[in-house]
């Protein structure tokens, strides 16, 4: 069964509701299939979430993916097999980790865990903060929030801020340039001013995490080289690294604005991620590294709300967001094993009661 969970195009929820009536097909004790409404005048999303008795710990997936982009070889839509490997659009990122726990539930019998299958993470991540709000998570202590890991346990990464400056003027003819404002001059100058604040941060923070990952994500315009744009707008981003503060580099980020003149906005302002209390993991993970990863995760919101997390998933993430994107069955197979074991133990004996 294949569904086009593009995000922003395709229909989430109709994959949500495919899922809500197989995990049904498992007898949970309680079952949530809920449309939520995004912003930015995207289509609605949604989330599926399962529960056996009364869990502590919680298995976590995204069915939405990135758009498809050129380069595939055959439809990104339908998955084909190989003889080492599955190629398709969100085999790696993260549907495979989806397909490993239905599988995995036909062969064990969950206890006293939860799992939530939710949408928008690729862009936006607006579902998880509606189903914390909303108490779905309420009781549970920790979360396995699924990424490709390469089926290794992902414990820091990096948080996300993004914001975007805008820019207007009459326009007019070039040859007018010099006496009418400028849009896209200034927002280059704003540009090489959040550029300069990221140089300046080089060595802020320690290794694997130095430096803030100060991005120029795109300028653009309405004009042309002998054309004065009447707008211009700027997207930049950075990547705070665990410990740091995003709020404080928010505000950096505002004032630099405020400087140039811009009337500048936040689209997304993601903390970083820290596990808790890794040794709580280890009876689950004993034979699994624990690692740093260079990405962010919804991880991050889960352990804001006070769930002890970690990543782990199939998959490798240079596979992920790329044209015939592809999960050997190797790793479908060692991490079903593992959500095997999750499924059946819910905490188990090695995390706190």
């Amino acid at each position: 069964m294949g569904f086009d969970t593009r995000n922003g195009t395709g229909d989430e929820p109709a994959c949500v509701n495919w899922l809500a009536e197989t995990l049904g097909a498992f007898h949970p004790d309680k079952l949530v299939n809920q449309k939520v409404p995004r912003k930015h005048g995207k289509p609605d999303s949604a989330f599926v979430l399962a529960v056996w008795g009364e869990p502590k710990l919680v298995l976590n997936v995204h069915i939405d993916t990135v758009p498809s982009g050129q380069g595939w070889l055959a439809d990104p839509l339908i998955l084909r097999k190989k003889a080492d490997r599955v190629i398709g659009l969100g085999a790696c990122d993260i549907k495979g980790a989806a397909a490993c726990i239905l599988s995995a539930l036909l062969r064990v019998k969950p206890r006293n865990v939860a799992i939530l299958l939710s949408g928008d993470e690729e862009q936006g991540s607006e579902i998880m903060p509606e189903v914390i709000k909303a108490g779905h998570l309420k009781g549970i202590e920790a979360a396995i929030v699924c990424e490709p890991t390469g089926c290794q346990v992902g414990k820091r990464h990096r948080g996300m801020l993004a914001l975007k400056a805008e820019f207007s003027g009459p326009g007019g003819h070039s040859s007018l340039a010099d006496n009418i404002e400028a849009p896209l001059l200034k927002a280059a100058r704003l540009a090489d001013a959040i550029g300069q604040y990221g140089e300046n941060h080089l060595d802020f923070g320690t290794p694997p995490y130095q430096g803030l990952c100060t991005n120029i994500g795109g300028v653009n315009s309405d004009g042309a080289y002998n054309v004065i744009p009447t707008s211009a707008s700027l997207q930049f981003s950075m990547r705070p690294p665990p410990g740091d503060d995003v709020s404080r580099r928010e505000t950096d980020l505002h004032d630099i604005a405020a400087q140039q003149g811009a009337d500048c906005q936040t689209l997304v302002a993601f903390e970083p991620f820290a596990t808790k209390d890794i040794e709580a993991f280890k009876f689950l993970f004993a034979s699994h590294d624990f690692v740093d990863l260079p990405y962010w995760t919804e991880a991050a919101m889960v352990s804001e709300a006070g769930m002890n997390a970690v990543v782990f998933g199939p998959g490798h993430i240079e596979q992920a967001h790329q044209p015939e994107e592809w999960v050997s069955y190797a790793q479908l197979e060692k991490a079903t094993a593992l959500y095997e074991t999750a499924l059946a133990t819910g905490l188990g004996t090695g995390m706190s009661k």
